[in-house]
């Protein structure tokens, strides 16, 4: 963080950086949805509330009446936006540190309510957006798991250049972006880290790896998943619907739930996720700021 945080004009407090003693309270706070706050939740299980050393980690923000938090905002070091909470005084105190001391986030994803409240004030003095969607917000459990045969697993260093190109396109195909615009090394880095944590998982047929998916957070009481992907030459097949299907029953064995987020315009991928037990809870928004081109 590049500069404090002082009192506004007007007289109303800033959101307050949040501290290891603050612990209780945020867990308490945010397990009053604990599907939604997935990601957060298990960053702090991970990492604690304060970790400058995490490059996963980032930073808390609260707002408070008394002891108890109203709101809160989490600011990631790889530059990701996470915002729970709809007061007007919430929202208007996220978007002074996202045009602020925080500024250099790229990517937010939340409830719908949240998020359109936070762009209902940052949209006019802030960065052009390159994305803004609807997604649906889905969740699974043991109750709605499918049939899960599919011999998936944990992905091998010698997968590192076959889930990179998977992986560069998923993000070229999800945002939209043009051929070129991404770092082909940032890919390779973040997947060789994923790969050696087990947090990417593949499955094979004859040609290969055909099928990949991220698991972004877990802990004891739920999992997310993200980066999900099938070779465009092996999909209509049920690649995606098997491998989600065995992935989740694998992340069940020791989370309660398992979540994920979908473009509600991607029919095929909404489908499968369906046939793999996945039900839309809730409606996520996903915003993409614009960046200078490489």
């Amino acid at each position: 963080m590049s500069q404090s945080l002082e009192a506004r004009p007007n007289g109303r407090p800033p959101l307050r950086p949040l501290l290891e003693t603050d612990r209780a309270e945020l867990v308490r706070y945010l397990r009053q949805s604990p599907e939604e706050n997935v990601y957060l939740l298990s960053r702090i299980a991970l990492d604690g509330v304060v970790n400058e050393e995490s490059v996963a980690h980032g930073r808390f923000y609260g707002q408070w009446q008394g002891d108890a938090l109203l709101g809160v905002a989490f600011f990631g070091h790889r530059k990701g936006l996470t915002l729970t909470g709809e007061s007007p005084e919430f929202l208007r105190g996220v978007t002074d540190l996202a045009l602020g001391p925080e500024s250099d986030w790229i990517v937010l994803v939340g409830p719908r309510g949240p998020v359109e409240g936070f762009l209902s004030h940052y949209r006019w003095r802030g960065r052009a957006m390159h994305l803004n969607r609807l997604q649906d917000f889905q969740v699974l459990t043991a109750d709605t798991l499918g049939e899960c045969g599919a011999a998936i697993r944990r992905a091998e260093p010698r997968d590192l250049e076959d889930v990179v190109e998977m992986s560069e396109q998923m993000l070229r195909e999800d945002f939209d972006l043009p051929a070129g615009s991404l770092s082909r090394e940032g890919i390779r880095e973040s997947m060789r880290l994923k790969i050696r944590d087990g947090r990417t998982w593949v499955l094979d047929d004859p040609q290969g790896v055909v099928f990949k998916a991220d698991v972004s957070a877990q802990y004891a009481g739920g999992a997310q998943v993200e980066g999900v992907f099938t070779r465009p030459d092996a999909r209509g097949r049920g690649f995606a619907r098997r491998g989600m299907g065995a992935l989740s029953a694998e992340l069940l064995r020791s989370s309660q739930f398992v979540t994920l987020h979908v473009d509600q315009r991607n029919d095929p991928a909404r489908r499968a996720y369906e046939r793999a037990g996945f039900r839309t809870r809730a409606e996520f928004r996903l915003v993409l700021l614009a960046v200078a081109p490489r």
